[in-house]
């Protein structure tokens, strides 16, 4: 096991989350990706973490099925994540992510 330091670890979230948000990755594929390279787990051991069954959150991973929020919140959770409604346009994203941090900035 190769336990990345948690600069790496956040470097890597902010990574995907910015692909996530360009449309260029999915939820599920986002929470693959965190679930094996964050955290190191398997889908059984994940699935049983988070108290959903491994077919439930293959099906998440493979963006198959209709999950309800409290499940797709769970299986967020260990990861500082939660789920909630953002626009459907990656363009629509970006514009908001970029007002919001020139809007910081002059605070």
């Amino acid at each position: 096991m190769n336990k990345k330091s948690p600069a790496a670890r956040e470097a890597l979230l902010f990574s995907l989350l910015d692909k996530l948000f360009s449309g260029d990755i999915t939820e599920g594929e986002l929470l693959r990706t965190l679930r094996k390279e964050l955290l190191e787990m398997s889908q059984t051991d994940y699935a049983n973490m988070v108290g959903v069954s491994r077919r439930t959150l293959s099906d998440i991973e493979r963006n198959a099925g209709s999950s309800t929020l409290a499940v797709l919140n769970a299986v967020f959770r260990p990861l500082g994540l939660k789920a909630g409604l953002v626009p459907r346009s990656p363009a629509m994203m970006r514009k908001m992510l970029i007002k919001k941090d020139s809007s910081e900035i002059e605070e």
